[in-house]
């Protein structure tokens, strides 16, 4: 990890961010909404894994304040219409009050996109409809264009293409490796309703053992450990296909990984191949019921000093065995107690998550020095870890501790 690019701060915080967000629609009760989705022909607000399940995606934006802003938007436009069916947007990662599985009705497409169904039903075979119904958002990150310009200017490479993908893949290594942290960081997911583990016990608070259920050992994930090539994109997407042929995943859809290299429109494998990495996407973050729209600004733009604090920072290619540890301590991170949870390293070191999480911010914060707006974002990721009762995950067991639904539905 010694090999550090050498660009200017100020110079590479250009990127550009998309979110995506999912989220529950509910009645007044704490109940699933049974009404049809309100917004049936908008490409920004749509139906996600079941009929009450909405999905609200932005555009590009050139800031993270843009991109949450069109989100607030989006996100109003939604109320707006649920307000006049008695109906809201559920504000946590872990569902409500679940009756049983009728109350999670599988997302019905008609037509030439009626494969969509089909490909839910399997996902509800497969996975099962409760896991499903946990929620959360999506970060699509763009490098600078500009940046990347630079350094292809710099660089003895003839294909900027070529470049361009390399980047991304270097940047997809680092967050398989530092990725846990955004777990220990944003998680605040830590009690559900009992509900979502048996019918008998709706409306009792469950103290889980995990800051993040959906992140945790039982939340999002396939049930293998996926194993893939960062030699090329095209390595890369043949290793995705390898499973697909091997009926372990219905498509690449389905490759429920932290960290995902996507092309610009439709995400499919050649298309990635054909045309390139286009943007990163992040998909282990809860969401924020202390911010509005179900994501902090500062958490946003500190995943760009995280990014880019990786993509500076040289890496090498994991091996099998180091990506399925990676693969644990995304998982890990998402546990409850971070002073009693062991970060797998490089096997020489064994530090708690907490221990980890503070080293790790503070060679970041070392990086970005002179960088005031940087200072401020970093000291409030490390407060995280060095306050009591700030993390997230704290104040949400603090406040949903007992009496579940009277607190959630306020």
């Amino acid at each position: 990890m010694s090999k550090i690019i050498n660009i200017s701060n100020a110079f590479i915080l250009g990127g550009t961010f998309g979110l995506e967000r999912e989220t529950l629609r509910v009645t007044a009760e704490g109940y699933m909404a049974h009404t049809p989705h309100p917004f049936p022909n908008d490409s920004h607000i749509v139906k996600d894994f079941c009929e009450n399940q909405a999905e609200i995606n932005t555009g590009v934006h050139s800031t993270a304040q843009g991109a949450i802003g069109e989100l607030t938007k989006l996100s109003k436009r939604l109320n707006t219409e649920l307000k006049k069916h008695g109906e809201r947007l559920w504000m946590y990662s872990n569902p409500p009050y679940i009756k049983n599985e009728d109350d999670i009705p599988v997302a019905v497409y008609e037509g030439d996109q009626q494969g969509k169904h089909s490909y839910r039903l399997y996902l509800s075979e497969k996975y099962g409809k409760y896991k499903m119904t946990l929620s959360g958002i999506h970060v699509n990150y763009s490098l600078s264009e500009e940046m990347l310009r630079y350094c292809f200017s710099q660089s003895s490479n003839s294909d900027y293409k070529q470049l361009k993908n390399y980047a991304y893949l270097r940047l997809a290594q680092g967050l398989l490796e530092y990725g846990w942290l955004i777990n220990l960081l944003f998680s605040s997911s830590p009690v559900c309703d009992g509900s979502y583990l048996s019918p008998e016990r709706i409306g009792e608070s469950v103290i889980t053992d995990y800051a993040s259920v959906r992140c945790g050992k039982e939340g999002y994930w396939n049930n293998f450990t996926p194993v893939l090539s960062y030699e090329s994109v095209l390595s890369y997407a043949e290793s995705i296909q390898k499973y697909i042929e091997s009926g372990k995943l219905a498509g690449v859809g389905e490759l429920y990984y932290p960290i995902r290299l996507k092309p610009k429109g439709v995400n499919r494998l050649n298309n990635l191949v054909q045309n390139g990495v286009n943007h990163i996407e992040l998909r282990n973050i809860d969401i924020n019921p202390f911010a509005k729209e179900g994501i902090d600004v500062r958490d946003l733009e500190f995943l760009e000093l995280l990014m880019l604090w990786i993509y500076c920072t040289y890496h090498e290619k994991p091996s099998r065995d180091e990506q399925i540890s990676a693969v644990e301590n995304f998982k890990n991170s998402a546990l409850y107690d971070i002073d009693n949870t062991i970060l797998f390293n490089d096997n020489t070191k064994k530090e708690s998550l907490r221990t980890a999480g503070i080293r790790i911010l503070s060679e970041i914060t070392a990086f970005y020095k002179n960088n005031t707006k940087a200072d401020n974002l970093l000291e409030y990721q490390l407060n995280k870890l060095t306050e009591k009762n700030t993390r997230y995950a704290e104040k949400v067991r603090a406040y949903l501790k007992d009496n579940y639904i009277e607190k959630v539905i306020i």
